[in-house]
């Protein structure tokens, strides 16, 4: 069925793009910030999942309770790692002790609320939609708190790039628990745009890896040395 195939092959192509801010952010340790050394654990533990999922389906086991596990350390991994890019202390403190409280998300599958051989779209909803908010609210802070253009912080990176992934897996989630039931062809094709979108989101926190480190913030990053971008771009730009 080419459909599969398409799917199997960009799922594959996704899974493999997460090497690339990983080798990134492992060629410029010394210099990237505190904040993306969270996220590379984010990327880290995502491709345990991925892995670990994989090998399982090939046993011809059911790997459906992977995400209930993985998903909300997942999440807590990213709440940290956006509490190092807050602005202010109090926001800061706030999501670091907001952070461990993602974990909670583990109680409907391990009670039995939510059974673990079931998608759990409610709880992965909920999850995506914290992410969402919380890399948007860094954004829009942190655009109005730094100086430069955007395109030169790792946190405008990696914040659009959560934001892309997670809103579209907010919004593509719940559509295809309703087509699988109607449609195998619209889930699949859905399933692939999903994994487009997961490539082009690796790709996105690959420049923001490529960011350095400020010497004042460590949650922020620096102009010099300037990151390599896919175009280029100047301060006489800005408005």
């Amino acid at each position: 069925m080419p459909a599969l195939v398409i799917l199997y092959a960009i799922e594959t192509l996704a899974t493999l793009t997460l090497l690339l801010p990983l080798w990134q952010a492992r060629q410029r340790w010394a210099t990237i910030s505190k904040a993306q050394k969270l996220f590379v654990a984010y990327i880290a533990f995502d491709l345990l999942m991925e892995v670990t999922s994989f090998t399982i389906g090939r046993f011809g086991k059911t790997n459906i309770w992977v995400p209930h596990l993985g998903v909300p350390v997942e999440t807590m991994i990213i709440v940290f790692a956006f509490a190092a890019w807050q602005v202010d202390q109090a926001t800061r403190v706030f999501l670091q002790r907001v952070a461990p409280a993602m974990l909670l998300f583990w109680v409907p599958p391990l009670v039995g609320w939510v059974p673990l051989n079931a998608n759990s779209v409610g709880t992965e909803w909920v999850q995506a939609i914290i992410c969402v908010a919380i890399a948007a609210y860094t954004l829009v802070r942190r655009f109005f708190e730094d100086s430069g253009p955007a395109v030169e912080h790792a946190w405008f990176w990696i914040g659009a790039g959560v934001m892309l992934y997670y809103a579209t897996f907010a919004l593509i989630t719940p559509l295809i628990g309703y087509f699988v039931r109607i449609s195998t062809d619209i889930a699949i094709a859905m399933l692939t745009v999903h994994g487009g979108f997961q490539v082009f989101a690796n790709i996105i926190f690959y420049f923001g890896m490529r960011c350095p480190i400020s010497q004042g913030n460590s949650g922020s990053s620096s102009l010099l040395p300037r990151p390599w971008l896919p175009f280029s771009w100047s301060r006489s730009q800005l408005p």
